[in-house]
């Protein structure tokens, strides 16, 4: 097989590779975002359950408004980086796909070609038998 063929292969598993890479990232970060995004909605939800007993105060002085405000910007800014990092996402999909199609084309070619040598190994070798046969076959005559 030609060295060629193999340093195909191998440059373009080394890109896909960085592909896959750089997608691990991408889906970090969106994880991060998304727990993010829990995390908030679930002090949300415990601010919520709180006694409003317990918040009078909290409302005379109009922190429970500052709090809902903090609370809907943060969740703006973190939708905003989601949006973000999924749009990122997409746009790398087709990269990683172009990656993956040329990684298995070239193992294609070199699996092909190792074949196309052992046929041709193969071939020579029934030649030389049949060569050898024949041989045989005049010296005995």
């Amino acid at each position: 097989m030609p060295d060629a063929l193999q340093d195909l292969a191998n440059l373009t598993d080394a890109i896909y590779q960085a592909e896959l890479q750089k997608m691990a990232v991408l889906n970090h970060k969106e994880a991060e975002i998304r727990r993010k995004i829990a995390d908030l909605e679930t002090l949300r939800r415990d601010n919520l359950q709180l006694p409003s007993n317990d918040l009078n105060a909290v409302r005379q002085i109009g922190a429970d408004v500052l709090w809902q405000g903090w609370v809907g910007h943060t969740r703006e800014s973190l939708n905003i980086e989601l949006a973000q990092i999924l749009a990122q996402k997409e746009y790398m999909k087709s990269a990683l796909q172009r990656a993956f199609g040329k990684q298995a084309a070239a193992k294609e070619l070199v699996a092909d070609a190792a074949k196309q040598a052992h046929d041709e190994q193969d071939k020579r070798f029934w030649q030389m038998q049949d060569d050898l046969q024949a041989m045989r076959f005049n010296k005995d005559r």
